[in-house]
């Protein structure tokens, strides 16, 4: 009798393969060499939340932005809005005083900065008016908590401008000064201590600084934190001048090519404000005596140095005429008040410094931005102004503010 290889034949001597085993064994093969693609990557860990993750199992990915700084501005105003509607026990006049100005600043940075965010921020819950016995639902933040939050705002706000596009960056970087600025503001009302006013955040206490833009700094004033000048004579990064800072041959250059000439104007302003001011400062000096003085010409060395150093920068470049005129225009008041007169520069050339920053990149607007912060706390020390950063650009001022323009010396 023949032997059959036939499987399905009686007589065969091998054994039945059973159906469908070997499907279902390759098909675990399969999944497991895929999930282990799927996990290790070749290398690389693919979390389940990732888009990668989701397309691999064929869903379609959700892609969550990264959060932008200014995603805090509206539940901070709604936070700010519940503390006046249930105070503290402890809140003295001047206190809430300092918390509802902030209301109203804290309403135009966020309708500039994130438009519509104001009236969600109205339609928050926390924002609902008090009662005659209000009793809060949930307990408001500390003012002391609330002036960190928006110090801390504030600085994330100042730090986004280094990257941002150049208009994108003055309004960043004006709002989170201002904001910073406020916060020390608060602070200060409700009996903060100097040195917990000045380890609020900002760039002198949280920044991406190095060597050379920490030279800025200058030296600090007495229990103030704040900086009395622009010691930026040592590593100063270098800036780009688009064009020489003149303001004539600036402007034409601006008009010509935008994108050339604007760094070199803005740069030139700034220069030529520096210069103008250490010349009010020197006469403010020659006009008292005993520390006003020596305030004075100390202040003066600062500023012309620090002109100085910008303007010897370009002249390395460009072939530019000297900026420094021998006298300059001084205010009308100055002759009763030349102390005060000097001082009412400091804002305008802070505002000068912003602009100037955006027009720069990296680490020379980052040196910029943070000289921009202290040369406004230096104004709202000196002047108890704060510098009116919701102005764009600071270009269009009048010969008042600017004192720009040269003339014979005031006597």
């Amino acid at each position: 009798m023949a032997i059959h290889d036939d499987p399905s034949s009686p007589g065969t001597t091998r054994p039945r393969r059973r159906k469908g085993r070997a499907p279902l064994l390759t098909a675990g093969i399969l999944v497991a060499l895929l999930s282990a693609v799927a996990v290790t990557g070749g290398g690389m860990y693919l979390q389940r939340d990732t888009p990668e993750w989701q397309r691999f199992w064929g869903n379609t990915p959700v892609v969550v932005p990264d959060p932008a700084p200014t995603d805090d501005l509206g539940p901070l105003l709604a936070d700010l809005r519940y503390m006046i509607a249930y105070p503290e026990s402890s809140t003295n006049a001047r206190t809430t005083a300092a918390l509802q100005a902030s209301v109203a600043m804290l309403e135009k940075h966020v309708e500039l900065l994130t438009p519509g965010a104001s009236a969600a921020a109205e339609a928050d819950p926390r924002s609902a008016p008090a009662t005659d016995a209000p009793v809060a639902a949930l307990p408001p933040l500390s003012v002391s908590a609330f002036s960190t939050n928006l110090a801390k705002v504030g600085n994330n706000l100042l730090k986004a401008g280094i990257q941002a596009p150049e208009q994108e960056a003055r309004r960043l970087s004006g709002s989170g000064i201002e904001l910073i600025l406020q916060a020390r503001n608060i602070a200060s009302a409700a009996g903060a201590s100097a040195a917990d006013i000045d380890g609020l955040p900002s760039p002198a206490t949280n920044w991406p600084v190095d060597a050379q833009s920490s030279a800025v700094a200058g030296e600090e004033a007495p229990s103030t934190g704040a900086s009395i000048g622009l010691s930026a004579q040592e590593g100063l990064p270098e800036l780009t001048f688009g064009a020489c800072p003149t303001t004539e041959q600036s402007a034409s250059d601006a008009a010509l090519d935008p994108a050339a000439g604007q760094s070199g104007l803005l740069l030139g302003q700034v220069i030529d404000a520096a210069y103008s001011m250490g010349y009010a400062y020197d006469v403010a000096g020659a006009r008292r005596t005993g520390t006003l003085r020596t305030a004075a010409w100390d202040r003066e060395k600062v500023l012309v140095g620090f002109a100085s150093t910008l303007e010897g920068q370009v002249d390395a470049s460009w072939n530019c005429a000297p900026l420094r005129q021998a006298a300059y225009q001084l205010p009308a008041d100055a002759r009763q008040n030349p102390l005060d007169a000097a001082r009412s520069g400091e804002g305008q050339l802070a505002l000068l410094l912003r602009d100037a920053a955006a027009t720069q990149s990296g680490e020379a607007r980052s040196f910029l931005l943070r000289t921009t912060w202290f040369q406004a706390l230096q104004a709202r020390q000196v002047t108890g102004i704060v510098p009116d950063f919701m102005r764009v650009q600071s270009t269009q001022e009048s010969p008042e503010t600017t004192m720009g323009s040269p003339t014979a010396p005031s006597q």
